[in-house]
């Protein structure tokens, strides 16, 4: 879970702005600070869209006696499905092509399947979904709300004040905490250039004879 609160969140943002911090998010709320919650929860969606190391997972699932696949929205980290991607192979009902799945956010949300035109699915079937979830501010990593809090920070101060010195300084401070946040979410994810993308690619960085083959002459590594 996250250090920075969102209270502490849109009070930076008022700060920013020039503005005086409030107490809470509730007796004190107001014009401005309502306008500062609609932006911190924009650049949230807009940074979360992407997928992050602990919003995008993969799930198996077996549709219900109905034939529905519902995603379960009622953790307590989340606020809803983002996305939804089927991962599986499963053909068309006249077996021409692979069916594409997407979520539909209806209450609570279901697995579309734009392909065939219906939500209702094979119950015999297993289907692996990929899921990207709308967390809540809370449950964002330290460095994630930071980077989502300088983008807000930016985007408030502009469209309530207009500074174009101060939107220097935010420019700056925005994309230093991009950065770092991504650097975070690459972190968490374990990925390095090493061990991601193509297999060909890494096989030939690596010389690694599970990947392309072994092949003494050729993979002077050896066996890795």
């Amino acid at each position: 879970m996250g250090f920075i609160t969102k209270l502490q969140a849109i009070n930076q943002m008022l700060l920013a702005a020039g503005e005086s911090p409030v107490a809470d998010l509730v007796d004190s709320s107001g014009i401005d600070t309502g306008i500062a919650e609609t932006i911190l929860e924009q650049a949230s969606l807009d940074v979360q869209i992407r997928g992050l190391a602990n919003n995008k997972i993969v799930r198996k699932i077996t549709p219900n006696s109905s034939g529905k696949i519902i995603f379960d929205t009622e953790d307590s980290d989340e606020e809803g499905i983002i996305s939804a991607e089927l991962l599986s192979k499963h053909l068309s009902k006249d077996g021409t092509s692979y069916v594409v799945a997407k979520v539909l956010n209806t209450t609570p949300p279901v697995l579309y399947n734009y392909t065939d035109e219906t939500d209702v699915w094979k119950t015999t079937d297993t289907y692996y979904i990929e899921i990207i979830k709308k967390l809540k501010w809370e449950y964002l990593d330290t460095a994630t709300q930071r980077s989502i809090l300088a983008t807000a920070a930016r985007h408030y101060q502009i469209v309530t004040q207009g500074d174009g010195e101060a939107d220097k300084y935010l420019q700056y401070n925005e994309q230093m905490h991009y950065f770092k946040g991504k650097a975070s979410d690459i972190n968490s994810k374990k990925r390095n250039i090493f061990r991601t993308g193509d297999l060909n690619v890494r096989g030939a960085v690596l010389r690694n004879p599970y990947i392309l083959g072994y092949n003494a002459a050729r993979y002077w590594k050896g066996l890795i």
